[in-house]
C-alpha cells in the first residue's frame, strides 16, 4: 500500500509561476501514482485574497496557517512524510514534528541576499534591505530549514548554498521535471497574441523584472544592434514589467536604450498563449544573473525553440554544453542575436507573412533528460530514504 505524503505550502500559487508550477507537478504526480510507493491526498494551503489587509496576510502566514499544519500532524494521522514544497514556507515545520520533513529548496536568494559584480555591473540578488516584518519572517524561515530532515535542492548551485548555510541538515540535488510531451506543437488553432504575428523576427523573454533578471542589460544589447536589424525585431516580454524594488520599469529601459518594438504582457498570460509564443518566436533571450532552477530555458527547448542564455548558475546546468553566452560580453550577445536574425531572414526569404519556425528536434531530445518521469523516480528514492 502506498504511503501518504502531506504536501504543505502557503498561499495557493497558480501553475504558471515557477514555485507554483513545481508544486503543481509534484502534487499531480503523487495523486496519479507516478511516484512508486507514495501518494498524496491532501495539500495544506490557503486561498490568496487580493484585497486582504497586510495585517490579515501576516496573521495568516505566522499564526493561522501554522496552527492548521500542526493540527493535521497531531496523533492518529496517516501521514508518513511532511513535504514543504518551497523554502519560503519552511516556517510551517512544527517543532518536534512526528514525521520526517522534506523541504524543496528552489533558491536562497532572499534568505541570504548578495550583490553580484559582473564586469562592473552590480546586480542585487534578493532584497538587500527588507523591512522589519520581513526580517522577522526570514528568521523564521531559516529556523524552519534548520529543523528539516532533508533539503531537496533543484540544482547543484542551490545544493552548494544549502550545504554552506545549513551544514547540519542533509541535502540532495533533484532537478525538477516537466512533461515534455505537453510542450510539443499541437494541431489546435492559435488564439493568443502569436496568432496575429506579422512578418518580423520575434524574440521571447520570460521572467519578472527583478534586478537579477537583467532586463536592463538585454535592452542595452538590443539597443546597439544594427538599425535595420533592430527595427525588424519584435520583443515579447512575459512577466511583470514593474521592478519589485522601485526601479525603472522594463518599458523604461526599452525606451532608454532605443528598443523600438517591445511588448509587455504582464504576468497573467494564459498557459496556451505562452505556449504559442514559445512556438512562434525564433528564440528565447534569458540574460538572468541567478536562478534557482530556470524553467524558461528548459521549457523553450522542450518546444524546440533555441535559447540565448547567460552562462551563470543554475540555469546553465540545464543547457547543452558550450551553448551559453558570457554574461558580461555585450558583443557576444549581439553576435548571438544577429545569428538568430540571420537564420530568420534566410528562413523567411520570399514569404510575405509570418511563418512559425520548425521545432529543433535536437533541443527537444535534450530537454527530455528532464522529463517528469525522471523526477518521479528520484523523488521516490528520496522518500524511501527517510
Amino acid at each position: 500500500m502506498a504511503k501518504d505524503v502531506l504536501l504543505v505550502r502557503g498561499g495557493a500559487l497558480g501553475p504558471n509561476s515557477g514555485i507554483g508550477g513545481a508544486h503543481h507537478s509534484l502534487a499531480l504526480s503523487l495523486q496519479g501514482g507516478e511516484i512508486d510507493g507514495w501518494r498524496s491526498s491532501k495539500t495544506s494551503e490557503y486561498a490568496v485574497r487580493q484585497r486582504s489587509t497586510p495585517f490579515f496576510r501576516l496573521y495568516q502566514r505566522w499564526f493561522g496557517h501554522p496552527r492548521r499544519v500542526r493540527k493535521l500532524l497531531k496523533k492518529d494521522h496517516e501521514y508518513s512524510i511532511l513535504h514543504v514544497t518551497d523554502q519560503e514556507q519552511a516556517h510551517l515545520i512544527p517543532e518536534d514534528c512526528s514525521v520526517p520533513v522534506v523541504v524543496t529548496v528552489h533558491d536562497l536568494f532572499h534568505l541570504f541576499p548578495e550583490v553580484l559584480d559582473i564586469a562592473g555591473e552590480f546586480i542585487e540578488v534578493g532584497e538587500q534591505n527588507p523591512p522589519w516584518y520581513r526580517r522577522r519572517d526570514l528568521k523564521k524561515l531559516r529556523q524552519g530549514l534548520a529543523r528539516a530532515d532533508l533539503l531537496v535542492c533543484d540544482s547543484q548551485a542551490t545544493l552548494a548554498a544549502c550545504q554552506r548555510h545549513f551544514p547540519k541538515v542533509n541535502a540532495v540535488c533533484v532537478p525538477l521535471g516537466i512533461d515534455v510531451t505537453s510542450f510539443l506543437r499541437g494541431d489546435s488553432v492559435p488564439v493568443g497574441p502569436a496568432a496575429h504575428f506579422e512578418k518580423h523576427c520575434h524574440l521571447l523573454i520570460v521572467g519578472s523584472h527583478d534586478p537579477r533578471k537583467r532586463l536592463a542589460f538585454v535592452c542595452q544589447v538590443l539597443g546597439g544592434l544594427d538599425e535595420t536589424v533592430k527595427h525588424n525585431i519584435r520583443i515579447h516580454h512575459v512577466g511583470h514589467g514593474e521592478c519589485p524594488y522601485g526601479g525603472p520599469a522594463a518599458i523604461d529601459y526599452a525606451e532608454k536604450y532605443h528598443v523600438p518594438n517591445w511588448t509587455g504582457y504582464g504576468g497573467k498570460l494564459s498557459s496556451q498563449s505562452l505556449m504559442e509564443l514559445r512556438h512562434a518566436c525564433e528564440a528565447l533571450l534569458f540574460p538572468s544573473a541567478s536562478e534557482g532552477f530556470g524553467y524558461p530555458p528548459l521549457e523553450a527547448m522542450a518546444t524546440g525553440t533555441p535559447v540565448v542564455c547567460s552562462d551563470l548558475p543554475s540555469h546553465n546546468e540545464l543547457m547543452p554544453e558550450h551553448s551559453c553566452v558570457d554574461p558580461a560580453d555585450i558583443d557576444a550577445w549581439r553576435e548571438a542575436i544577429q545569428s538568430v536574425y540571420a537564420n530568420w531572414e534566410s528562413r523567411t526569404k520570399g514569404d510575405t507573412t509570418h511563418v512559425w519556425p520548425a521545432p529543433m528536434k535536437g533541443l527537444i531530445e535534450f530537454a527530455s533528460r528532464y522529463d517528469q518521469r525522471h523526477f518521479c523516480r528520484r523523488m521516490g528514492e528520496v522518500y524511501d530514504s527517510l
